[in-house]
């Protein structure tokens, strides 16, 4: 996947451009090229190996043209230090770290979003061809580049797979963060400051979207600093098409080109051409199968989603002011998602507080106070705070470096990045070793999932769940049930007086087994079920599996 994504960035950009960067736009050009063919209903494994040996021979054959690039991303940077001068070193270093991550990608997929729908998205995608609804979803279709990034992976090796994919954006990103600083004792501190996040390593060895999104801002912005019109708005366009939270970003980096730009029309109309180019694709093909680009928002339908907190204006300034503690050390409040490090809460603070007298500084810090103001109205879950880390990490590594002597530097960067390893090192010691054949598989899953051990009881036939839609991927086409749409819990459950209603409503949608989770599923349909019209087949101290007597 890196080596790919290197080459791809190479044919676009040329040698020139930092390894990092030539890696993002690769992936980022490869995402598009996926998204593109899966519309067409073409992202077959015979166009995958086509575009992988197009991508690797392309370099080779495109001719740079110096002049055109003097003065583009130098080769050599002032100021670099010994950083430059150690590669072995910094392979090594960097090798101990992603070890553990590998290693805990390698774990079969139990993180509740990646069963509930980003893999059978990729599963979807990988089996059709082609990007389309899937109704039976909790959003039938949503902005879906990672998941065609996940595709080759997938059918390439399976479910477990598509974790290296998230790992490797991972990489990309914090050779980016290495890359930006004009000292590299600075890029290091920075990229410490990111990987030392435990929800980054967890985020980083999962089938979540979230380390793609930050990439992709991350890379635009990088681009934007360095006056690269076309690829920040190509980049951040593609991070629209990972996520609908990078439209904000996209529409604050414009901001910036307005208000702050040099030659302000032409740079706009650069970033804003390269923009379109990469969200059409995508929010096309959600056009063509919904009438929406922005599904399921904006128009009444079964999936929408509703983004109102109760309690009023005082809530949202409430969890914006306890925001930084609450994702360290009151998870419970953020979705029970692993910390992020006391030092983000710090490099926010050196951000505002720099924002007094550096007008980058005091854009940024406008960018992150408006993100948290949105963030309060969204579910309170900490993974969307992700794409502001590195930003502000980048901020706060350059303004604290040249205050600090080398060996403090180095001192800094060690104690950051420790929570991170430690964090790595916790969870490998929890689940060693790595499940390698079916029967470990099978153990690990039902450990780790206490409805999995109901659903392999079941037999042949469609399958209802109520509080158990984690299980979606594992169940497959025949598992129906959800918290909303038209398979949800309360089209089901709602009307139902009795186990006759019940049987009623579930042979409209030819269930043969009904599987109820005794901890997530109320309490009022879980005492629905009784003979004569089910009959337990099995039941635990997790979940009780029914089958539907026929009439």
């Amino acid at each position: 996947m890196l080596l790919i994504a290197a080459a791809t960035g190479t044919a676009v950009m040329g040698r020139r451009a930092p390894l990092a960067m030539r890696s993002a736009i690769g992936m980022a050009v490869a995402g598009q090229i996926f998204v593109v063919l899966g519309t067409m209903g073409m992202l077959r494994p015979w166009s995958l190996c086509a575009f992988a040996v197009v991508a690797c021979v392309a370099p080779a054959a495109r001719r740079l043209d110096r002049r055109r690039l003097a003065g583009d991303f130098p080769r050599h940077r002032a100021g670099g230090g010994p950083a430059g001068q150690r590669p072995a070193l910094q392979m090594g270093v960097a090798a101990l770290f992603i070890l553990p991550l590998f290693l805990l990608a390698l774990y079969p997929p139990i993180a509740f979003d990646e069963t509930l729908y980003h893999l059978p998205f990729v599963q979807a995608i990988a089996r059709s061809g082609a990007i389309g609804l899937t109704p039976d979803l909790r959003f039938p279709i949503f902005p879906q580049l990672h998941e065609v990034l996940c595709a080759p992976a997938f059918l390439l090796s399976g479910d477990t797979a598509t974790h290296l994919v998230a790992l490797a954006e991972l990489i990309v990103l914090g050779g980016l963060m290495i890359e930006w600083p004009q000292k590299r004792l600075a890029g290091f501190l920075a990229a410490a400051l990111v990987l030392g996040n435990p929800i980054v390593v967890q985020l980083a060895t999962v089938t979540h979207v979230d380390v793609a999104l930050t990439l992709f801002i991350v890379a635009g912005f990088f681009c934007l600093d360095r006056q690269r019109f076309i690829a920040a708005g190509f980049l951040l366009g593609t991070a629209c098409s990972v996520k609908y939270l990078g439209w904000y970003f996209a529409a604050a980096a414009l901001a910036n080109l307005l208000l702050f730009g040099t030659n302000r029309r032409r740079a706009s109309l650069l970033f804003l051409g390269a923009f379109l180019i990469a969200v059409i694709p995508m929010y096309g093909r959600m056009a063509a199968l919904t009438g929406n680009p922005f599904f399921p928002f904006f128009q009444p339908n079964p999936w929408t989603v509703s983004l109102k907190v109760s309690g009023g204006i005082a809530v949202h300034v409430t969890n914006a002011l306890r925001l930084f503690w609450d994702i360290s050390f009151a998870r419970q409040r953020v979705n029970w998602q692993p910390p992020y490090s006391p030092l983000f809460a710090l490099a926010m603070l050196i951000t505002l507080l720099a924002a007094v007298r550096n007008r980058r500084a005091a854009f940024l810090a406008a960018l992150c106070v408006g993100y948290i103001a949105i963030f309060t109205f969204l579910p309170q879950d900490s993974r969307y705070l992700l794409p502001l880390l590195p930003l502000v990490s980048i901020a706060a590594a350059m303004i604290v470096t040249p205050m600090l002597h080398k060996k403090y530097i180095v001192a800094a960067t060690v104690l950051a990045i420790a929570p991170g390893v430690a964090y790595a090192g916790y969870r490998l010691d929890h689940q060693w070793p790595p499940p390698l054949t079916a029967a470990q598989r099978q153990q690990y899953l039902e450990r780790h999932i206490p409805e999995y051990r109901a659903l392999e009881h079941r037999g042949a036939g469609r399958i209802y769940v109520c509080g158990a839609e984690q299980l979606k991927y594992f169940g497959g086409e025949n598992l129906l049930g959800e918290v909303a749409g038209p398979f949800g819990n309360p089209a089901i459950f709602a009307d139902c007086r009795d186990a006759n209603d019940l049987a009623r409503n579930l042979a409209k949608l030819r269930i043969r087994y009904l599987l109820i989770s005794r901890t997530h599923c109320q309490l009022a349909w879980r005492n629905l079920p009784s003979q004569p019209h089910f009959e337990r087949v099995y039941a635990d101290e997790a979940a009780e599996l029914w089958r539907t007597m026929p009439p």
